[in-house]
């Protein structure tokens, strides 16, 4: 097989396919597909709605699946007719198509099924030649691949669990063939490199590749006019490198550090700071242009310094280098990476891609403890901090003692030898020599092992306790869901996001300042995702502070507005209670001599009410945080006496959420359990606001467990068996808590980067 690039095409195709890689993603992909696959036919059900559906949307579905299916076939036949000047890329599409046929014949043996043969083909093709096409073209594959598996669960061909096990098997397919005959590199090679050079009137000799590849990024050595210059090419893999790096971050740690993931916003940036670092007077490798040609960003900087040595670091060279620290930090900069590679003879910086301007200082005292740690490890821990200490002082120095921690560090630093050792004697040498007090490592890490087994342990206690009180027949929920009509559920999820709007103008109605409602209706989702993690009572009122403070509202002034907001929405819900119960026809009777499902539920209720109370009773923390609340809820009240107009804005708005998430449970109990007599809307008021009433004085994050037991409880006492009312209550609350907490997780890293909090 041939590996010369193909023609390009300049609108499909990418341009060559320079040298091959072998992704570690592509790997990933190959486990979870084989494991999500394997698992959809092991779960192997048929939820077919294309015969439920309106004639004219199934017969709409029908078409867009021809469509798609037409398309992957035009797909194929452009890669076959290209395939005598590229043979791989064929080869390619076709191994792909087939591993996806034997994988669904090999689960045709568990699922007794093609499983979603079409649909894993499809994928697998358009998968498989993603690394050769253009950007529009990926992701206008990616879209065509979640059209055809819609259409095909819509048009009735399989059911949605087919369709995900389709998905999956395509995709590992793909993958697993690009792992073993490898894929575009994403990055030129040198001809290419040398082609895109001239384009830009720069000629360069004795282009060589450098001995030290950066994740993404090409690095070459050569030679101009006026001496030895370094390019560093930023090609596709580098704008994917980096976006996976910042998507990790973004999980795992509290400081976002990366900038823009396009490949000019990766150049413009590290030019921008290198340029910078060199007016301020710092001693960099000089920017010689940065520009772009024929899809690559292209960086050229000046003669690369020599690397450094252990016996060149000696007392003279570390007493400038931290000299030029000093500098660059004095410039409002920070370089991000401050490691002994980005350090060459004569104490001269270089590789400022992960640098920042206007840096906090919580920036710069991490670019010290990377280099201390990164001395610390070469010459020792006592030499490295003396050096410090004596060009920046002690306050800089002692500021740097909570970042010297493994999370603090870059990537390429954590498998170092002996760096556990190295920053716990950094640690202790820096409070010896500066005489400071020893300080806690920086809250870094966001998510931490101890957060996911808290989240498990919570998760399946609220499964135990359901399971143990009510006695859930589990396969009778199955039963449920595999009997639901989605339609009613769809529409139940779609109406459960209303809320989101009508609870920014509650917001609104508690404050002077005025708000824009967008952000105001992302901060609803945001506050969801952050009662996971705490009381959702204390989560909100921690969000609207920081928010409200963005627009000159005083935190005494949120802190009493989100007060205001919880106790009108406590109040609300137990009046509607009061209100509506008595005109209820099928008003909730529990029998209380039975031992059944219902008196099980009210016991594990009553057990959880009890275990709240113990605990705001001897748990002095809770106890103070929640007395708090009450008193900023009691003195809250004056804003409605105030301006009873906001006042009855703010009830009215809580009372339309509140109807809004009523109507949403509804439409979950026709399409889940719609046996006649059908609970009436006023029933499922009624269940609702005691549900929320009940759940919002237990201090559970999340309400996990909680808003299960309480749905369940309330539609099992108006009559709902125990199986289909929990299958209705864990329905309602994915679409009001769970799911859009994903979407809060996006909330929150676009209300930072807009500075709204």
């Amino acid at each position: 097989m041939t590996d010369a690039p193909p023609a390009r095409t300049g609108w499909f195709f990418v341009q060559g396919s320079g040298a091959r890689s072998r992704r570690p993603v592509d790997l990933v992909i190959v486990v979870l597909g084989v494991a999500v696959a394997a698992t959809c036919a092991a779960l192997h059900r048929h939820h077919l709605i294309g015969y439920s559906l309106p004639s004219w949307l199934s017969s709409l579905s029908q078409m867009t699946y021809l469509a798609c299916s037409l398309y992957v076939a035009g797909v194929v036949l452009v890669v076959l007719f290209r395939a005598p000047k590229h043979l791989r890329l064929a080869f390619t599409v076709l191994v792909a198509a087939g591993l996806a046929i034997a994988g669904s014949l090999a689960l045709w043996v568990v699922a007794n099924d093609l499983y979603a043969l079409r649909t894993a083909v499809s994928a697998a093709v358009l998968l498989a030649l993603r690394p050769w096409v253009t950007l529009p073209f990926r992701r206008l594959h990616a879209l065509i691949v979640l059209a055809q598996c819609a259409a095909a669960w819509a048009a009735g061909y399989v059911g949605p669990v087919e369709v995900v096990g389709g998905i999956a098997l395509g995709a590992a397919a793909a993958s697993a063939v690009l792992v073993v005959l490898g894929s575009p590199a994403g990055h030129p090679d040198l001809r290419q490199v040398q082609s895109s050079l001239r384009g830009l009137d720069i000629e360069v000799q004795d282009l060589r590749f450098a001995e030290r590849q950066p994740w993404g990024a090409r690095v070459l050595l050569g030679t101009m006019s006026d001496g030895p210059v370094l390019v560093k090419v930023y090609g596709r893999d580098a704008t994917d490198a980096h976006r996976a790096a910042r998507w990790w971050r973004a999980l795992a740690y509290r400081d976002q550090s990366s900038p823009g993931a396009t490949r000019v916003q990766l150049v413009e940036h590290e030019a921008l700071v290198t340029i910078l670092a060199d007016r301020a007077g710092v001693a960099v490798t000089p920017v010689v242009a940065a520009a772009t040609s024929q899809g690559d960003a292209i960086l050229v900087l000046g003669a690369p310094p020599e690397p450094l040595d252990d016996e060149d670091l000696d007392d003279e060279l570390l007493g400038r280098i931290w000299s030029e620290v000093a500098l660059l930090h004095r410039a409002g900069l920070s370089h991000g990476e401050l490691t002994i590679d980005n350090i060459g003879a004569g104490a001269v910086l270089s590789g400022f891609g992960r640098g920042t301007v206007a840096a906090s200082a919580a920036r710069r005292a991490q670019d010290v403890a990377t280099l201390l740690t990164a001395l610390g490890i070469r010459i020792g821990p006592e030499r490295a901090v003396a050096a410090a200490a004596a060009a920046l002082g002690n306050d800089d120095l002692a500021a740097a003692q909570p970042y010297l921690q493994h999370a603090a560090l870059p990537h390429s630093m954590h498998g170092a030898e002996g760096l556990k050792a190295t920053l716990t004697a950094l640690r202790d040498q820096v409070v010896t020599t500066t005489g400071a007090e020893p300080l806690p490592p920086a809250p870094i890490t966001r998510v931490s092992a101890r957060d996911l087994i808290t989240v498990a342990l919570l998760l399946l206690a609220a499964y135990a306790l359901l399971t143990t009180f009510a006695q859930l027949d589990w396969s009778t929920v199955r039963a449920a869901w595999a009997n639901a009509d989605w339609r009613w559920v769809a529409l139940g999820f779609v109406v459960a996001q209303c809320t989101a709007p009508v609870d920014s103008v509650s917001t609104m109605s508690m404050v002077p300042a005025r708000l824009p409602l967008r952000p105001l209706a992302m901060l609803q989702y945001a506050i969801k995702f952050v009662g996971l993690a705490i009381s959702a009572t204390v989560g909100k009122m921690a969000m609207n502070t920081a928010f409200l403070a963005k627009f000159g509202v005083g935190a005494t002034v949120a802190v009493t507005a989100s007060a205001l907001g919880s106790f009108v929405t406590g109040a609300v819900n137990v009046l509607v209670v009061l209100v509506a119960l008595p005109f209820l026809d099928n008003r909730p009777e529990v029998d209380l001599g039975g031992g059944g499902d219902d008196e099980r539920l009210l016991l594990l209720l009553g057990l959880v009410l009890v275990a709240s109370v113990v605990a705001l009773v001897f748990v002095r923390p809770l106890r103070r945080r929640v007395l708090t609340v009450v008193r900023s809820s009691w003195a809250s009240i004056r804003v409605v006496t105030d301006s009873p107009a906001r006042g009855m804005l703010l009830v009215g708005s809580r009372l339309a959420s509140l109807m809004i998430t009523a109507v949403a449970l509804w439409c979950m109990v026709q399409g889940i359990h719609p046996d006649r007599p059908s609970l009436g809307y006023l029933t499922v008021l009624v269940i609702t606001a005691g549900a929320a009433a009940f759940a919002s004085i237990v201090p559970v994050p999340g309400n996990v467990g909680v808003g299960e037991a309480a749905l369940t409880a309330g539609l099992v006492a108006a009559g709902v068996p125990s199986g289909p009312a929990f299958a209705i209550a864990v329905t309602q609350r994915l679409s009001t808590s769970y799911i859009p907490d994903v979407i809060g997780a996006g909330a929150v890293r676009w209300l930072r980067r807009s500075d709204y909090i």
